[in-house]
């Protein structure tokens, strides 16, 4: 279970400073949100291609067992991440990256009217206090657009069943090592994403873009490793509960650059509101160990 804690809080961390420097290069270039979506996972792409033939397995062969897992993993969570970049046009990554929380609510719901699972009421109260803990980390910067919050509402539905796709990808490769499992899962879903934004390729005009994306780009292809091995070690509901702690991070780190006044990010708030998201860190903090010991 520490190893999968671990996992998430490094996916969490990594996924801050990778919505960082997309709503960096948002901010900075014209071409938007989609180019940047297209050239972050031409990119990622190309990194989960050159994994490939290091962790290859013969049950990558079968697939038959996995390619439904496979392309829904891969369509909903480009889905979900288009819709996270429109979010964060509409606002600031650092109002936006805590309400990605609300996406353990429709996580347990599939769960339970989908899939037949069922949790004990330790294990909703921490879901509980985790949903609340995002909207009052979210609500301490400030008001978010309506057609942000529209936005975030998508991002979390296609994150969502992109989450569920993902547990059973890995759970086919389930007699390999759980790191290698879930880094072939990355491999394959990622090597499929990324053909799939070469159709977009003429889009991309300007050879300082793709550089521009770059670090954005590796610090998500590591986010997403440490994610799937995350949920392959706790699940997809405590997984979420873990990597919902990238609210507090994504705070931290907008509060950390404000300091250096590099202009990238919202002015440093009053105390008052720092202890705010403080208490809300704390209540996501709670929600870990509540469901941990449930478990």
């Amino acid at each position: 279970m520490t190893t999968g804690i671990l996992f998430g809080l490094g996916a969490a961390l990594l996924q801050s400073v990778s919505y960082l420097l997309s709503a960096i290069f948002i901010s900075r270039y014209k071409s938007g949100a989609t180019t940047h979506l297209i050239i972050v996972h031409i990119i990622v792409g190309v990194f989960a291609l050159l994994l490939l033939p290091f962790i290859w397995h013969p049950l990558a062969l079968e697939i038959e067992g996995y390619w439904l897992a496979l392309l829904g993993a891969a369509a909903t969570y480009m889905f979900g991440q288009f819709s996270l970049y429109k979010a964060i046009q509409h606002s600031v990554a650092s109002r936006v990256s805590p309400l990605l929380g609300l996406k353990i609510l429709v996580v347990a719901f599939i769960g339970i009217t989908l899939l037949g699972h069922e949790y004990q009421w330790l294990q909703w109260l921490a879901v509980s206090l985790s949903v609340m803990g995002a909207i009052w980390l979210s609500a301490s910067g400030g008001r978010v657009s309506k057609k942000a919050i529209g936005w975030v509402m998508a991002t979390c539905t296609g994150y969502a069943v992109s989450d569920i796709c993902i547990y059973y990808l890995i759970k086919h490769f389930s007699s390999m090592p759980l790191l290698s499992a879930a880094m072939l899962s990355v491999a394959l879903c990622y090597s499929l994403c990324g053909l799939c934004c070469l159709a977009f390729w003429r889009r991309l005009k300007q050879p300082q873009e793709i550089i521009a994306s770059t670090p954005a780009a590796i610090t998500w292809f590591f986010a997403l490793s440490c994610l799937f091995a995350c949920f392959a070690e706790l699940g997809v509901v405590f997984g979420g509960i873990v990597q919902s702690s990238r609210g507090i991070i994504s705070i931290l780190l907008t509060i950390m650059l404000a300091s250096l006044s590099w202009g990238v990010t919202d002015p440093l708030p009053p105390r008052k509101i720092l202890l705010q998201r403080i208490t809300a860190a704390s209540l996501m903090t709670l929600a870990i160990a509540l469901f941990s010991i449930a478990e």
